[in-house]
């Protein structure tokens, strides 16, 4: 069904096409699960969006946008807009020195991204490369891998405001980003959303191997080609293709215990994987599912991916509700278990249901 408009708005009159209502968003999630937005439109340039957004303020609309759908749990009808984002296009600017400057839309690939800056043989986010999404996700979840993390790229970030449609760049320092955190995942989430985003990158820099033993799994002479050949690899070889099998990626943030617990679960647990952080120890959160009994169980059609204990998969669900029963008991036994809280790290929509998001 089509919703036309019928308004004098410059803005509005800017829309080509129409507004769709009732739209299945099961292709629009990697989860797959088959919830509907109550109006729905896709905006693949600036000034669509700016309309989209002046015809959501004119009928009084809540405006949800949605990126590659990739780092979210959908768990009932979305009620007022959501919005696909495809704004497109790249950018780059060399500085005099070892600098780059590259101007990314929010609705790019983040992969392609990544893809596109070794290519040109500029280095910082090579690293972060296979993760699923798009350009304008990696700054509100703090994307990061291998040990690094957008925010270490990240100069500045090009928003919207929803309420005024004005446009402005946010220095990536002022974003508040913490560990798979920032401040457009909390404070920001129903005011600003992001159109783009500028990174900082160099042409020459010592390649980051230390973690997650990469050093030893890049075959022949560490190059920056060499680096995101192997994390693309490691990458597809524990983790599952959201086109193959749908899933969200890592569903559980790494848990940060103080330097006492850890000390008390060492002892209990002498195998127990862990690394130091400035707040204490991050555990390794599959390592504590896995060893809690929980990798390549099954339930009500959804379960613990068999190659990761951290990843949540839907095998045939069109609904949200076996997942979140799995990720309660998952939770509830870890707790048990350890001791330790665990936190979902996909966003879930709409934000007013149930628990954290």
């Amino acid at each position: 069904m089509k919703m036309r408009f019928n308004t004098e708005d410059a803005f509005v009159q800017r829309i080509e096409g129409a507004i769709e209502k009732n739209v299945s968003l099961a292709t629009y999630n990697t989860f797959r699960f088959d919830y509907c937005a109550e109006y729905f439109a896709i905006a693949d340039t600036l000034d669509s969006l700016k309309a989209l957004l002046a015809w959501a303020k004119r009928f009084q609309q809540t405006v949800t946008m949605i990126g590659g759908g990739s780092n979210l749990l959908i768990s009932a009808d979305i009620s007022g807009l959501v919005i696909i984002n495809r704004l497109a296009g790249i950018g780059a600017r060399e500085h005099s020195g070892n600098l780059v400057s590259l101007t990314v839309a929010a609705g790019e690939n983040w992969h392609q991204v990544v893809e596109y800056a070794v290519t040109q043989g500029w280095y910082g986010i090579e690293n972060l490369a296979l993760i699923p999404g798009t350009a304008g996700a990696a700054p509100v979840q703090n994307i990061g891998a291998y040990g690094v993390e957008i925010q270490n790229t990240l100069a500045r970030v090009q928003v919207i405001n929803k309420n005024t449609s004005d446009v402005y760049w946010i220095n990536a320092k002022d974003c508040g980003f913490g560990y798979r955190d920032s401040y457009f995942k909390g404070q920001w989430k129903d005011r600003l959303l992001i159109t783009s985003i500028e990174l900082s990158l160099k042409k020459q820099s010592e390649l980051l191997l230390s973690y997650g033993g990469l050093s030893e799994r890049i075959e022949g002479k560490p190059t920056l080609q060499a680096v995101f050949d192997t994390v693309c690899r490691v990458r597809s070889d524990k983790l599952p293709d959201p086109v193959v099998l749908a899933n969200s990626g890592s569903f559980f943030k790494n848990p940060i215990v103080s330097q006492v617990q850890h000390k008390k679960l060492k002892e209990r647990f002498p195998s127990l994987v862990s690394f130091p952080v400035e707040e204490g120890f991050k555990l390794a959160a599959g390592w504590l599912i896995d060893q809690a009994g929980w990798k390549g169980k099954q339930y009500k059609g959804v379960g613990v991916y068999e190659k990761q204990a951290l990843v949540l998969v839907n095998y045939l669900e069109t609904n949200a509700a076996p997942l979140l029963e799995l990720e309660t008991q998952i939770k509830q036994s870890i707790l048990d278990q350890y001791g330790v809280q665990l936190e979902r790290e996909p966003v879930q929509l709409p934000l007013n249901v149930g628990g954290q998001h």
